[in-house]
């Protein structure tokens, strides 16, 4: 049985984290202790009782939608959020998306990860679990000009926090200046083990970008294209994910923009058992029938608004043909 001075600890860092919004690390500095000890603590928490977890089923999921997705793309599964007038669609998707994730949460599961606000959504309503089992991975290169809340080394890192698992940064950026130079950062070991590790991870979750995308179009301004330049380039876009960027068939659309890129390839990224797209918003239609065309996602997590679209443009071949 807990003592009372357990007990209070428990509870204190409990409302450290869940009332005070502190994380792991600044808990551990505070109380000087690990950040492993922590996780501890609040998986005890949560068992014991201190800590009560009510999901409010606001995001409700569109069941029979999702069957016609499944049925309609061949998809291994589908989860589709009924978005309530009072949250958004990210939040929405974000929330459902945790589903997906704990699911594929097997022991020693290696889970590679893109970025993205869909991602950062799912990230954000994940509850800590002490699981140092689990492996997180980077899907591409990491130092980038986006707003960092996006960028694929704060989500990893903030994965791997509330997990107290083991995780890998892959110090490069997404898009270097030149194809020499991203052949030799392939070749240093820190780069090509990171690598090697995402081509091996059980499963993937990725968002999915499309024209317009803000998250996207940053990583296009680092490698130097914009529209007025490259139309092109625009003309052809569809969609995106972990950095690379594909056509209306899911191929990708600049292969020297490829040779200057750090990570997966969208090859590579097929041959993941599983890949998980998770996109809120109509707008990403496109990007996600694109990438079903491409067969560079097996399960899909979105909104019903973006569902529908999916359906509707699927049947009346608005954005092509599936096959």
């Amino acid at each position: 049985m807990a003592t009372a001075r357990d007990r209070g600890l428990i509870v204190k860092v409990a409302r450290m984290y869940y009332e005070q919004n502190m994380s792991q690390d600044q808990i551990a500095r505070a109380l000087m202790t690990s950040r492993s000890n922590i996780s501890r603590i609040l998986s005890v928490a949560k068992k014991r009782g201190v800590v009560e977890i009510k999901i409010n089923e606001a995001t409700k999921r569109e069941t029979q939608i999702e069957e016609m997705l499944i049925s309609k793309f061949g998809l291994r599964a589908a989860l589709v959020a009924k978005v309530p007038r009072t949250t958004s669609d990210y939040q929405a998707v974000g929330q459902l998306a945790v589903q997906s994730f704990l699911n594929h949460l097997k022991p020693r599961v290696r889970v590679a990860v893109s970025w993205g606000r869909s991602i950062q959504s799912m990230v954000e309503a994940l509850e800590p679990e002490n699981r140092p089992d689990v492996t997180f991975i980077p899907l591409m290169g990491g130092m980038t000009e986006i707003p960092a809340s996006y960028s694929g080394e704060t989500l990893i890192r903030s994965l791997a926090e509330k997990y107290n698992a083991d995780f890998q940064i892959l110090h490069a950026p997404t898009i270097v200046q030149s194809p020499d130079i991203k052949v030799a950062l392939m070749k240093e070991p820190s780069v090509a083990t990171v690598i090697d590790a995402a081509r091996t991870a059980d499963v993937a979750f990725v968002g999915i970008g499309s024209k317009g995308a803000n998250s996207s179009l940053h990583i296009l301004e680092s490698a130097g294209i914009n529209e007025k330049e490259n139309p092109e380039f625009f003309a052809k876009w569809a969609g995106d994910l972990a950095g690379r960027f594909f056509d209306r068939d899911g191929k990708s659309i600049n292969s020297r923009l490829d040779s200057r890129t750090v990570g997966l390839e969208l090859n590579e990224l097929a041959r993941i058992r599983r890949v998980v797209g998770v996109a809120a918003g109509d707008e990403k239609t496109e990007g996600i029938l694109a990438a079903l065309r491409g067969g560079l996602i097996s399960e899909l997590v979105t909104s019903s608004n973006c569902a529908m679209k999916l359906l509707e443009a699927a049947e009346s071949k608005k954005l092509g043909e599936l096959v």
